[in-house]
């Protein structure tokens, strides 16, 4: 069941939308998806249907008050998981992960907005990661890496200095034309080990601002003792086993800033440490017994509505980072607690602090952006 509420929480009176129900084994194949339009047009439920040896993926459209606007199926190959949903004001993009038998693949879809019509369905290569996606008002412009050779992947003499990661950035159209995809070169001579582009936006020139985070690969302790124990087994991966990955953390160490041409050369690229707390002028000596040593996930929540700061997520605070100064500052102060960015919407971010005590409850707190 879909059920709309305020910002309070309280439940409006709406029509509700039930769900359809999945039979047999179809909600194995992906997990159901909501995502809200832009500008509170309505929003977009993506579910499984049919079987595993049929699977089937539903997109509906709804409209503010949950009434079905339009439907499409897609059929799958396999296994599928919906990574990401996005829209511009004409079109709606999702980007699928496919589980082939010895590989992954992204695929991305694109749909007309007002009527559902299908205008892309495009598969990329095999094993392809994707960064990141970002609806740009050429399209879409995909970010990753690729295993391979392809058309749009890094050349080989960057290969010589970069290990075996090939930075690609792919744009891609509404109805799937390729306007350009490119193999990213790294244009520093040190170049971050690990780091994940996590997202772009437009530039007056026509180019891009991308923003990523670089990381460092920690071994996950938890996950470590517990296969001792024998509560899980180092393996390749599969039902019943822990993968190889899960005994890694991927730790935030701090960010990347970038800009990309329209010919796929970076430019203009920074990087600088992000701490887990910069104390504010105001702010009141707080206990250390919260703070952890280091972060464990990755702290990029968005652009300002001008496109002039990044917000950041620590455990301990929210920071603002300045593309033009390559400057960081502290959007709140430190306490002993733990915030989570809610929105980031016009000029202002919404912060929900919690504590570990359950019996504290939550605090809201909106901060105001230059």
């Amino acid at each position: 069941m879909l059920l709309l509420t305020d910002s309070l929480g309280r439940t409006l009176q709406q029509p509700r939308h039930y769900l359809p129900k999945m039979g047999g084994d179809a909600k194995k194949l992906a997990l159901p998806r909501l995502f809200g339009l832009p500008g509170g047009r309505g929003f977009v439920f993506t579910y499984p249907a049919g079987k595993s040896a049929r699977p089937i993926l539903q997109i509906q459209a709804l409209s503010p008050a949950l009434s079905v606007l339009w439907q499409q199926q897609c059929m799958l190959t396999g296994i599928t998981a919906v990574e990401q949903i996005a829209a511009s004001d004409t079109h709606l993009w999702l980007v699928l992960k496919e589980y082939l038998a010895l590989a992954m693949r992204p695929r991305i879809l694109s749909f007309r907005l007002a009527t559902g019509e299908v205008e892309c369905n495009q598969a990329l290569a095999p094993n392809d990661e994707l960064d990141a996606t970002t609806v740009v008002p050429a399209g879409l412009l995909v970010l990753g890496t690729s295993d391979r050779r392809t058309s749009y992947v890094a050349p080989v003499e960057q290969l010589k200095t970069s290990g075996n990661r090939r930075d690609f950035a792919l744009l891609l159209g509404p109805t799937g034309k390729r306007n350009f995809g490119v193999g990213l070169g790294w244009p520093l001579s040190g170049r971050p080990a690990h780091y994940r582009w996590q997202s772009a936006c437009p530039l007056p020139d026509g180019g891009y601002q991308l923003i990523g985070e670089t990381y460092r690969n920690a071994p996950n302790t938890e996950a470590i003792a517990l296969s001792m124990l024998g509560v899980g087994v180092v393996a390749a991966g599969g039902f019943g086993v822990v993968p190889l990955g899960g005994y890694i953390n991927e730790q935030p160490v701090g960010l990347v800033s970038a800009q990309l041409s329209t010919t796929g050369q970076l430019a203009a690229v920074h990087e600088i440490a992000v701490p887990e707390a910069m104390q504010a002028p105001d702010s009141k000596a707080v206990s250390n017994a919260f703070s952890q040593d280091f972060p464990n996930s990755f702290r990029f929540r968005g652009f300002s509505s001008n496109y002039h700061d990044v917000v950041l997520n620590t455990r301990r605070q929210v920071l603002a980072y300045s593309i033009a100064t390559q400057q960081l500052r502290p959007l709140t102060s430190v306490r002993n607690a733990t915030p989570t960015v809610l929105y980031i919407e016009a000029d202002r971010v919404a912060i929900s602090w919690s504590t570990k005590s359950a019996e504290t409850g939550s605090e809201f707190e909106q901060v105001a952006l230059p």
